[in-house]
């Protein structure tokens, strides 16, 4: 389950708050180019079930993600909650996507039978039978850190991304931090959120990075 508040912030904002964390918890900031495309059939056929299929090239890591569950690209006062997997994969895994490496997670029958079962190519690569084709990209640089939150132990990570959705031919700028759970409580991870929104005049970002590349394509 990932947990996460996200907020809309200016170039600004988001640079202040990631150099005023680090200079007060002492935390390495960590700079990432990132490089995500989504993939889906010609009709759609992941969305339909609510599954969300991603291959980000996350500096020298490329990992195959999906998000599940309905509502998973919505949030309430900028609060996410989202089944979600995470796969380490080639770096040319993105030339020929596939939902085999997935089997282990509960959607997968789903998602088989949504690309309308899996075959072997000539090289022996299983590939979905309705072939998943990009729909979006997105290229942004990540600025993170982890910090602690509450008393008991808990940490969340701390980024702030600045770059571009692309999708339909048309462009809408990102900028917007990301404070996400790693070890500890909703509860404590919502105290700490709020404190950071309120200091540094955060608006909640109550769409997805996804769900607003799909509205860019359905305008």
């Amino acid at each position: 389950m990932e947990i996460e508040f996200k907020y809309q912030a200016t170039v600004d904002q988001g640079s202040e708050l990631i150099s005023d964390l680090s200079k007060k918890y002492g935390s390495e900031v960590r700079i990432l180019p990132m490089d995500a495309v989504y993939y889906d059939t010609e009709d759609r056929a992941l969305r339909d079930i609510h599954v969300v299929y991603r291959i980000r090239t996350e500096g020298d890591q490329t990992v195959l993600t999906v998000k599940y569950g309905k509502g998973s690209d919505k949030a309430t006062k900028g609060l996410y909650r989202r089944q979600e997997e995470n796969i380490p994969v080639p770096a040319d895994f993105k030339d020929k996507p596939g939902i085999d490496v997935l089997e282990d997670i509960p959607v997968y029958k789903e998602m088989d039978k949504a690309v309308g079962g899996q075959y072997s190519d000539l090289m022996g690569v299983m590939l979905p039978l309705k072939k998943l084709v990009p729909v979006m990209d997105m290229k942004f640089t990540r600025r993170e850190l982890d910090v602690p939150v509450g008393n008991n132990g808990g940490s969340a990570t701390v980024s702030y991304d600045n770059g571009f959705i692309s999708a339909g031919g048309k462009q809408e700028p990102i900028s917007e931090v990301e404070i996400e759970l790693k070890e500890g409580s909703e509860a404590e991870l919502t105290e700490f959120s709020e404190e950071i929104a309120l200091k540094y005049s955060l608006s909640p970002g109550l769409k997805s990075k996804y769900a607003r590349g799909i509205k860019l394509l359905n305008e």
